[in-house]
C-alpha cells in the first residue's frame, strides 16, 4: 500500500477553538516567543467518551477561549505533557478548580510551585484509557514528553518531539528553523536530536511503540497541523533513532 499523501493545514489564528476532528478534537493557537524566537504555541482539547474535556498543553486563557471550553463540556483533565509546556497550568486551575492536573516525570521538580495531582508515564489513566493511548519519551537535559494517540481518529498528539517552521513564521524565526533543520520539515530540531541520542535504546523503544500505533493525523505545538501522512513524517523524522 502506498503512503498517504502529506497534507498540512495553515496555522489557525482565531482566539477561540478550531475544530480538527469534528466532535472529538479542537486546537487553539497563541503567539509565543521562546528564547526570542517567534514560533507560536498550540493547545489541544479532546472530548472524551464520557463527555469530559482533556486539555493538553494549556495556553493563555481569555474570555473567548474559556467560554468555548465551558460550552463544550466540563474540563476535568489539564495535562502538562513535558517540562517546557507548563506556563498556563496555574491559570487553568484557577478557572477550573475541580480539574485534575497531570505532569511529565521531570516537571514537578522544575515547578515545585505548581500543584500536580498525577505524574504521567506509559500507562493511560482510567479517565481516558478508552480514548487515548500514551507513551513516555525520555531525553536528557531539557526534554521528557508524554505522547498521546487519539485512537478513534488516528491522531498523534505531541508538543516538541516534532516541530515545523513554515513560511508563515517571521524571517528571523525561519532562519533559526533552517539552522535547526525543521524549516518546512516536521521533526525534532538538531539540538533536541543530540539530547535524545544520549539514550538511544530508550528512544528507539519509544519510537517503535509509537510507530505501532494507527495514526495518519498529527497535532503539534509549534508548526502546521498534519491532516494526512503523519506516520510517514514521524517515521522519517525519527529514522536516526532506529539506526544502529
Amino acid at each position: 500500500m502506498s503512503a498517504a499523501p502529506v497534507r498540512v493545514r495553515p496555522i489557525e489564528r482565531g482566539r477561540g477553538l478550531a475544530p480538527f476532528v469534528e466532535g472529538a478534537l479542537w486546537t487553539a493557537w497563541r503567539p509565543l516567543r521562546f528564547h526570542g524566537i517567534a514560533m507560536g504555541t498550540r493547545m489541544t482539547v479532546c472530548k472524551l467518551s464520557d463527555g469530559a474535556l482533556f486539555v493538553h498543553s494549556p495556553i493563555a486563557p481569555d474570555a473567548m477561549l474559556l467560554a468555548a471550553l465551558r460550552e463544550l463540556g466540563p474540563v476535568e483533565h489539564v495535562v502538562a505533557p513535558n517540562k517546557l509546556h507548563h506556563l498556563y497550568v496555574a491559570e487553568f486551575t484557577v478557572h477550573f478548580p475541580d480539574a485534575f492536573t497531570y505532569a511529565s516525570p521531570d516537571l514537578p521538580a522544575r515547578r515545585p510551585d505548581l500543584r500536580f495531582d498525577v505524574v504521567l508515564g506509559d500507562t493511560p489513566r482510567p479517565g481516558w484509557s478508552s480514548d487515548l493511548a500514551q507513551c513516555l519519551v525520555r531525553g536528557r537535559f531539557f526534554l521528557d514528553e508524554v505522547v498521546f494517540l487519539h485512537r478513534a481518529s488516528g491522531t498523534l498528539i505531541l508538543t516538541d518531539l516534532c516541530e515545523e517552521g513554515s513560511e508563515e513564521w517571521p524571517f528571523a524565526s525561519r532562519l533559526v528553523a533552517r539552522l535547526g533543520g525543521i524549516y518546512q520539515r516536521h521533526g525534532p530540531p538538531r539540538d533536541m536530536k543530540w539530547s535524545l541520542r544520549r539514550d538511544r535504546p530508550a528512544l528507539r523503544r519509544a519510537v517503535e511503540r509509537i510507530l505501532c500505533w494507527d495514526f495518519d493525523r498529527m497535532i503539534l505545538a509549534h508548526g502546521r497541523l498534519v491532516e494526512t501522512g503523519a506516520k510517514q513524517l514521524f517515521e522519517r523524522a525519527y529514522a536516526f533513532a532506529r539506526r544502529g
